[in-house]
């Protein structure tokens, strides 16, 4: 029996449960148990009777463990209760094989009772409910009676057998004792299943109970906090009601202020959409003048551009005047050196005349022919420096004019430079202007369509604020309403909060 004891419900959910705080908690001490046990008619007799059947129930324990969990298996309430166990179904099966053998302990004091308070324990932690682990104590008896009674055929049919010639009697009194020993194990079975059931139903009333003192706890709890939650929040809301009250009739007066308003402004409104057509024709003539801007705009550009090509040509032409003037400097230089030659040519002439001069005096009147060549020479050479003066002050002139058009050419230049630098300022900003009255233009167009479309709307508004009108006078008979209905809500508040403090003084 032993073998069968270690095994039997040694599962995970036991490390979640305290046997000796529950059996103190059902109120199962001996006293109790003794109690029971005389209350039910279960004595030692039984126990005996109990001791000698441990050899049956250990025969058929495995089959009646399958026939037991084959009708657990047939229910789907079940199955999930078994699904929520760490053990396989198998395991269950030699659990319950040696819950079967533990009925025949022999020995039924405390240590009895505790392992039946901790496997009630169990399966109330598996959440299987009271009426399928009471009601399978009826497939214990299915199971166990046809036990039973198949040992009372055999001893009966060994009894009969000894008494084979024996008189009627005596086979009545075969009869008589075999039934008696079957009723005494079937009883003493039934018993020791009575008080399994009891503790059973111990461990799991505890359990509802816990569960009905943590209700009552949140109960109370909940009412502490919805005393103290709704208290100040009711009060608020009684004030805030009668308030609401006083603004609504307050409501309903300006709501018919806002009829009349309403009224006006549907005036206004007529009178804002013949200014916004009027707008409307003035964006569309303001929209016609921005294009015809932007097209001047745009032949302000192309002429830019063209003055651009202009200046750009000058500015070419000025650089090949001054590159002309350059070769001129250059010439007036050759000229002047060819000048500077002519004057040492005629100071050597006239150094060669004089010299001739002297000659021909010493020659006498042979020479008076060579002196008079020598004087036209003389007088030739004084002639040519006269040029050669002329034209080295005339080269002078022109190269001082020359340095004055170089001056005044590099002037041109720079400002042809500055004034393409302008113009190509003015070009850029004269685009910007372009785009600028593009933008507008396109601008104004759509200020001119949107104006259109305001206009067909302030008229759409119009007709609206019409509609306003009469829901506005709707509205201030539905106020008219609300008032009386608020009213109402405020003595409902009342009596709400009347409950609610009878409720917390409950």
């Amino acid at each position: 029996m032993q073998d069968f004891a270690a095994a039997f419900g040694q599962g995970g959910l036991n490390e979640h449960l305290s046997v000796d705080d529950l059996m103190t908690e059902c109120g199962l001490d001996e006293a109790e148990i003794e109690w029971r046990k005389e209350f039910v008619g279960f004595d030692e007799r039984d126990a005996e009777r109990l001791s000698d059947l441990e050899g049956v129930f250990r025969a058929h324990a495995d089959d009646v463990a399958d026939d037991f969990y084959d009708n657990l298996t047939s229910y789907e309430e079940t199955v999930e209760v078994i699904d929520r166990s760490e053990k396989t179904v198998d395991q269950l099966k030699r659990t319950q094989s040696a819950y079967l053998i533990s009925l025949a302990a022999g020995d039924y004091g405390m240590d009895y009772f505790r392992n039946r308070a901790r496997i009630g324990k169990l399966h109330d932690l598996l959440e299987m409910p009271m009426k399928q682990y009471i009601g399978q104590y009826g497939v214990y008896y299915d199971l166990l009676v046809p036990l039973l009674l198949d040992r009372m055929e055999e001893r009966l049919a060994d009894r009969l057998l000894a008494e084979t010639d024996a008189d009627e009697a005596a086979v009545e009194r075969a009869i008589g004792g075999t039934r008696d020993e079957t009723e005494g194990e079937l009883l003493a079975t039934l018993r020791a299943i009575n008080l399994d059931m009891q503790v059973v139903a111990d461990t799991y009333i505890h359990s509802y109970s816990r569960k009905l003192e943590e209700t009552v706890e949140d109960r109370e709890r909940l009412m502490a906090d919805v005393e103290a939650d709704l208290a100040a929040p009711i009060g608020e809301l009684r004030d805030s009601v009668e308030q609401v009250a006083e603004r609504t009739t307050s409501i309903d007066e300006r709501t018919d202020d806002q009829v009349e308003s309403m009224s006006e402004v549907a005036g206004e409104v007529s009178n804002m959409s013949a200014t916004v057509e009027e707008i409307a024709s003035t964006a569309d003539e303001v929209a016609a003048t921005s294009e015809r801007a932007a097209a001047l705009a745009t032949e302000g550009q192309e002429a830019a551009t063209e003055s651009i090509a202009a200046m750009e040509r000058v500015n070419e032409a000025s650089r090949d005047v001054a590159s002309d003037v350059d070769a001129l400097e250059s010439r007036i230089d050759e000229i002047d050196d060819v000048v500077e030659v002519i004057n040492d040519i005629a100071d050597q002439t006239n150094l060669l005349a004089l010299n001739a001069s002297i000659e021909a005096a010493r020659a006498g009147e042979s020479g008076d022919g060579f002196a008079v060549v020598a004087d036209e020479v003389k007088s030739l050479a004084g002639e040519s420096q006269r040029h050669a003066s002329d034209i080295e002050e005339m080269v002078g002139d022109i190269k001082a004019e020359t340095a004055e058009t170089v001056d005044s050419l590099e002037a041109t230049t720079e400002e042809i430079d500055r004034g393409m630098a302008r113009i190509e300022s003015a070009m850029s900003k004269l685009e910007d202007i372009v785009d600028a009255v593009q933008d507008a233009s396109r601008g104004i167009r759509e200020v001119s369509e949107a104006t259109d479309d305001g206009a067909a709307s302030t008229e759409e508004v119009a007709s609206m604020i019409d509609g306003l009108v009469d829901q506005a006078e709707r509205v201030s008979a539905e106020v008219e309403r609300v008032a009386e209905i608020n009213g109402t809500q405020t003595a409902k508040i009342r009596d709400i909060d009347e409950a609610v403090q009878r409720l917390g003084a409950d």
